[in-house]
């Protein structure tokens, strides 16, 4: 049910922080971070220590909420920076949800004999994150053909961070990976709630369709192993080719199918406007009805934003791409 008579709420390592302004939410997406803009009414005077304390930084809440229906939370992440607008009295402040805290990781750790999950459940461990991984069987060496230990230098260049490790990992795997509000998720991508809607369910509706897409990809990888070229393609039609390290030639003809299948996503996308409702998630299934025409259909959300002010009220947008 839409939040009616929003409010937000903003705690700061666990101390409620009043005079909230203006607040807009970026939703966590799918291998990205959730962000965060607050403008406030707090003084210089006491959130100066908070920007100049040098330490770690500060945890933040966000959550909307309205009389008699609690508060449901928007964002759980980190106070990363902090502008004092002198002239408007206001102060605005700015961060990432807890992914930034895998973001800015550097691997510092050989993982012997590991699976993708046991590397995931690792760094949930390493950051207090609860845990909600899918099991997997295969060493992540066995991925790429060489050793069964990952170390900081094997990993190499495409996979710096622990961040960039585990969306590496769950690419290969054919997983999502995600933080949200604090928990790390590491698996299929599971369907979110599905919503029936219409165009009078936005205060602004448009569908973009995209006619210049690939039609076919074509995988290539020279396997270290066997020390052979592997080549497989998928679909046919306008092509688009990609080389990756080390694949059987079954994983390329995974890879492929499933690069194929992320690409064709983008044909239809539609994009919308309409009153702010904190149970919408990033993977969400609007059912579109109404328009009597090929746009009628199912679209998965990919991206959403909320934001609060006095003009507006509390709003979101989302993105989101049409499913065949």
């Amino acid at each position: 049910m839409p939040v009616e008579q929003p409010r937000a709420r903003v705690s700061l390592g666990g101390v409620e922080l009043g005079g909230v302004v203006e607040l807009e939410v970026e939703a966590a997406g799918l291998y990205q971070a959730g962000r965060y803009r607050l403008v406030c009414a707090a003084s210089a005077a006491s959130l100066l220590p908070l920007a100049m304390d040098g330490g770690a930084p500060v945890p933040i809440l966000l959550e909307i909420g309205a009389d008699g229906f609690g508060f449901a939370p928007l964002l759980s992440g980190l106070v990363e920076t902090v502008r004092f607008d002198l002239a408007r009295g206001v102060a605005v402040l700015q961060g990432r949800d807890e992914t930034a805290l895998l973001i800015d990781t550097e691997i510092s750790q050989s993982f012997v004999n590991q699976t993708a999950s046991d590397v995931a459940l690792a760094v949930a461990q390493a950051h207090g994150l609860a845990a909600n991984v899918t099991p997997t069987q295969t060493l992540i060496g066995q991925y790429y053909q060489i050793d069964h230990a990952r170390s900081a230098l094997t990993v190499g260049a495409r996979a710096s961070t622990q961040w960039s490790l585990l969306c590496g990992l769950a690419e290969v795997a054919g997983f999502a990976v995600s933080v949200v509000n604090g928990t790390l998720n590491f698996g299929p991508m599971l369907d979110g709630t599905t919503r029936m809607v219409t165009a009078r369910n936005f205060l602004g509706l448009e569908v973009d369709l995209i006619t210049a897409l690939p039609a076919s990809v074509t995988v290539r990888s020279w396997n270290c192993r066997d020390k052979k070229v592997v080549t497989q393609a998928a679909g046919s039609g306008k092509a688009t080719n990609l080389v990756r390290p080390n694949l059987t030639t079954q994983q390329a003809g995974e890879y492929a199918s499933a690069y194929l299948q992320n690409v064709q996503r983008h044909a239809q996308l539609l994009l919308g406007r309409m009153p702010g409702d904190a149970s919408y998630a990033v993977g969400d299934t609007l059912l579109l009805s109404g328009t009597q025409t090929a746009l009628d259909g199912s679209y998965q959300v990919a991206a959403l934003q909320w934001r609060l002010n006095d003009r507006d009220g509390f709003v979101q947008s989302l993105k989101a791409y049409g499913v065949a």
